[in-house]
């Protein structure tokens, strides 16, 4: 169970606290927010939506809502569509949405983050692989698009670089090919990951037509 560990101050947000579930950073809200809903370090998430429930009416809804969120960050659409599978009437599921939106713990710019952040650095995926991942989660093409560009320049990395670190991978599983064979194989790999054909006849120059080592033969 998801556990709050501790509120901190926010550095970025003046007026802001980070709660931190589990001992990492899980939403940054409103220090206001945090006072009203009386959160405490020590508590489970879905323990804090049971005794501060929105109203009478919506107690279940947020509990829930909470519940799902807390083994997941997830999107507003993920969400919608998770509360309404359970049954949950299209008021209190527009109610629960618009309040966890308001208090930070659903928002769909650090939900393209985190998942941008991962398809990135943990699996060298491409713009558009992550563009269409996200689309299929509910998420806008521009918040989509800013995320990537963020988590890129956060990386200090870039579309280029990633494509390259994956050809280099791949390139480890073809290297009994003849370099013909290798090039062919390389280059539809990356299609089919969404790069662009000049990104990537680029990463195969830098992956295939590097200058070998000073002193190999």
């Amino acid at each position: 169970m998801a556990i709050i560990t501790g509120i901190v101050p926010s550095p970025e947000k003046p007026g802001h606290v980070v709660l931190l579930v589990d001992g990492v950073p899980f939403a940054t809200i409103p220090a206001k927010e945090a006072e009203h809903l009386g959160l405490d370090a020590g508590e489970s998430v879905a323990e804090a939506a049971a005794t501060r429930p929105v109203d009478a009416s919506t107690k279940k809804t947020y509990e829930r809502a909470l519940s799902l969120l807390s083994f997941r960050d997830r999107s507003v659409k993920e969400l919608q569509k998770r509360l309404h599978e359970k049954g949950v009437i299209a008021e209190e599921v527009t109610t629960t949405i618009a309040r966890l939106q308001e208090s930070g713990l659903l928002d769909d710019a650090r939900f393209a983050a985190e998942r941008a952040r991962a398809g990135i650095v943990g699996k060298a995926r491409s713009r558009r692989q992550i563009e269409h991942d996200l689309a299929q989660r509910g998420v806008t093409r521009e918040v989509a698009s800013a995320a990537i560009k963020q988590v890129l320049a956060d990386e200090g990395t870039s579309e280029l670089e990633v494509a390259v670190r994956a050809a280099r991978k791949k390139a480890k599983t073809l290297a009994r090919l003849d370099p013909q064979a290798q090039r062919q194989k390389l280059y539809a790999f990356l299609a089919r990951q969404g790069h662009s054909p000049d990104l990537v006849r680029r990463a195969l120059r830098a992956v295939l037509d590097a200058a070998p080592p000073d002193g190999a033969s």
